[in-house]
């Protein structure tokens, strides 16, 4: 079997594919797989393979199966009494809550808690938590929702790859005495020993705190996003945990030290193999940590056994441990990242580093542009600079400073003021021009992309170039079918208890986004820690605009100044470049809210508008400048695939009153209901006299308000007007071309 381990894994790779989502893809992965293997003529592969390939999937259908069996609706929450067991490594705490995996004492299935913290003792016990804890939990459980928005992150899809298909929200704990039994002290172990390292981490300085959290425990700090922008856009986070490479380093350490004290060969690899499933817990348990974990742990248990191990083999018995974890795992950017680029250096082992780069850089492309959506044309000469530093400046800076702190933390504030450095100059980089943003390439142009790859160099070096200008060629191609779309759209995003719609022309000719979404901000008591500021929209809009490689946004308008219309402004000032930010008359005066402009470049207008306003939209309302309330909202109208929409902001009656008076042969086909479906708005009147043909209402799922209202709902029953939810239909858009279009939800509703 030496060498014709990668033949077992494919297959059971392409089932992964077809069980994760995109079975045609998957089919035709298996098909080939197959079919190569078919061709080696060798009964004892073959046999292996098919048992490997069924046993897998029969693992993965009886998990299928009891998932779904118990999975529950997540749009309802109903009362639950349960005890859970969790490790204190799972604990994850934002501000005065915290939330983390647990494990049902009475079925063992595994699900995710959310709590809120009530005192500042409460929280210090929570951050010093050591030892795992039983805990008897009263509260409302409900499924997880998946992705509500296009092309935005699906957390649900990726809990469930891990057997978890359910949350509960905490409304009352009573802990229990909790003790280790000889079947779980093991992982006990380890798992409180990453808690205490976690907590030792959790207090070191500045950016040595990214990152010794992020290369020791595997634990994501607050302040990564920030701390670690730059690297993100250059595309070097694989050095954190991601590739494993420091997995591969610290491993390589350990050996030359237990060489260099001349210790028994046999003695100290037989401690590696067994030590290593604790570090596979005390690194954090991620898919790169595994892949590291398991490729040196199957050499070094082949050495001990006499069977040479080879790199191929180890890669692909690895990858088939890991999807029998995760079925999901090459649907994930880390796993794909990691698997995908190890995968490349062993293949090109024997090419030129040239040839190597260019190699690494092809295959982790098309995940790049599908998870991010961009990609800098500096990364292939800032990973050849930087890469080469890691394991003798980053990787010694984090050891040394975490270490030493203790006794001798002003080291530890050097090596964190160096590291801090370093992550100044990688964001001034990747401030540079060449930042790309390409957009998300259909899924089947992305296995197009792998396959020239692989063709590229399985060929000989001089007759490379003829496939490498396909490649070329296919990637300028997708990124103009990206940029300049057939299809134009009106899209309503489910940014929760809030507004957010987007409005594009066909070929993106003219972008326009009404409000930005956000969250009301309520004072929090002192003892709660502070925590980075974060925006919603980074999750929601801004990936779906960078998704459709939009990079201009021609103009927002603001309808009025309440936080959940307008509180995440400065991330799409941030993220894209805005022409103009239109608000009604009188507001841009009023200083609450000019601290939001605060990232927008000099070419950004500030420009009041009201109904006398020539704009690509009609302006309904304001009629006059006043301050910029509900009752002076925005209200603005356009015609796009042959219908008619009017968007009312939080318009309330008597705005509407005023509408009707001025022009009383008002129409409209799509009304977005103001106020997010209060009663205070879309008043009978209203309603007889646009006569819309569909309501679209904006709200948060739950939220505090009981939007949309009952009587606004019964009033579009009396008046025969179906309305769509974002609550329960997610994003909705309406994509068209010419006079047509076709409407779509991201959610099928409950």
């Amino acid at each position: 079997m030496a060498g014709r381990w990668l033949f077992v894994a494919l297959p059971v790779a392409g089932l992964s594919v077809v069980l994760s989502g995109h079975p045609w893809a998957g089919a035709v992965l298996v098909i080939l797989a197959w079919g190569r293997l078919l061709t080696l003529r060798s009964a004892r592969v073959a046999v292996i393979a098919v048992l490997v390939f069924v046993i897998i999937g029969g693992v993965w259908w009886g998990r299928h199966q009891q998932l779904a069996g118990r999975r529950v609706s997540a749009f309802t929450e109903s009362p639950t009494t349960l005890t859970v067991r969790f490790q204190p490594d799972a604990l994850s705490i934002r501000g005065a809550t915290y939330s983390f995996v647990g494990r049902s004492a009475a079925t063992g299935e595994r699900l995710i808690f959310h709590g809120r913290i009530g005192s500042a003792t409460e929280l210090h016990r929570l951050q010093t938590l050591s030892r795992p804890q039983f805990w008897q939990v009263q509260g409302t459980q409900s499924g997880l929702l998946p992705a509500t928005n296009f092309n935005q992150f699906d957390g649900a899809a990726y809990w469930s790859r891990r057997g978890i298909g359910k949350q509960v929200k905490i409304a009352q704990v009573t802990p229990l005495v909790a003790s280790s039994s000889p079947l779980t002290w093991w992982s006990d172990w380890w798992h409180s020993l990453r808690a205490r390292l976690i907590q030792a981490c959790q207090r070191l300085p500045g950016a040595l705190k990214v990152y010794a959290l992020g290369l020791f425990p595997g634990s994501r700090a607050l302040e990564a996003t920030q701390e670690l922008e730059g690297m993100q856009r250059l595309g070097l986070l694989h050095l954190f945990s991601i590739s494993g490479l420091h997995v591969s380093l610290i491993l390589l350490a350990v050996e030359w030290f237990c060489v260099h004290c001349r210790l028994p060969r046999n003695l100290w690899e037989r401690g590696m193999i067994v030590g290593l499933p604790g570090y596979f817990i005390l690194a954090g348990g991620g898919g790169s940590i595994l892949r590291a974990g398991l490729m040196r742990g199957l050499q070094l248990t082949g050495r001990q056994l006499g069977v040479r191990v080879s790199s191929l083999d180890a890669w692909s018995l690895a990858l088939i441990a890991a999807l029998v974890g995760n079925t999901g795992l090459l649907f994930e950017l880390g796993s794909q990242l990691s698997f995908g680029l190890s995968l490349t250096l062993i293949l090109l082992e024997q090419e030129s580093f040239a040839w190597r780069q260019l190699g690494l850089m092809l295959v982790s492309l098309p995940s790049l542009l599908n998870g991010l959506f961009q990609w800098h044309l500096l990364t292939l000469l800032v990973n050849w600079l930087v890469v080469p530093l890691f394991p003798v400046l980053l990787l010694p800076l984090t050891v040394m400073g975490t270490v030493v702190f203790p006794w001798a933390p002003g080291i530890s504030t050097g090596c964190a003021t160096l590291l801090g450095w370093f992550d100044q100059a990688m964001t001034w980089l990747g401030t540079l021009p060449g930042n790309l943003i390409f957009g998300k390439p259909w899924w089947w142009v992305s296995w197009f992309w792998l396959w020239l790859a692989l063709g590229v160099f399985s060929r000989p070096a001089n007759q490379r170039r003829k496939l490498l200008r396909v490649l070329i060629l296919s990637y300028g191609l997708m990124y103009g079918a990206i940029h300049l779309p057939w299809h134009g759209e009106v899209a309503y995003f489910d940014v929760g208890q809030g507004d957010s719609i987007l409005i594009r022309d066909r070929f993106n000719q003219h972008v326009s986004l009404i409000d930005t979404g956000g969250h009301l901000g309520f004072r929090q008591p002192r003892w709660v820690p502070a925590a980075p500021v974060t925006y919603a929209a980074d999750r929601t809009s801004v990936a779906y605009l960078r998704s459709r490689g939009i990079t201009t946004i021609d103009d927002l308008y603001l309808t009025h100044h309440d936080a959940d219309h307008i509180g995440d402004l400065p991330a799409l000032l941030k993220a894209f470049r805005v022409k103009r930010v239109l608000v009604p008359a009188g507001m841009e005066q009023e200083p609450a809210w000019q601290h939001l402009l605060a990232n927008r470049q000099a070419t950004t207008v500030v420009m009041p508008i009201e109904t006398t306003s020539k704009l690509p939209l009609t302006v309904r309302h304001p009629f006059e400048a006043a301050p910029a309330e509900n009752a002076n909202s925005l209200a603005l109208q356009g015609q796009y695939g042959g219908l008619n929409f009017l968007f009312m902001g939080d318009l309330d009656q008597a705005g509407e009153q005023k509408m009707l008076e001025v022009d009383p042969q008002l129409r409209t086909d799509v009304l977005k209901l103001g106020h997010h479906g209060s009663k205070t708005a879309s008043g009978v009147a209203f309603l007889n006299q646009v006569k819309p043909r569909w309501g679209i209402i904006s709200a948060g799922r739950h939220n505090r308000y009981g939007h949309p209202n009952p009587e606004t709902l019964e009033r579009l029953r009396a008046d025969q007007i179906p309305a769509v939810s974002t609550q329960t239909s997610g994003m909705i858009r309406y994509a068209f071309a010419g006079q047509h279009g076709e409407w779509q939800t991201k959610l099928k509703g409950d």
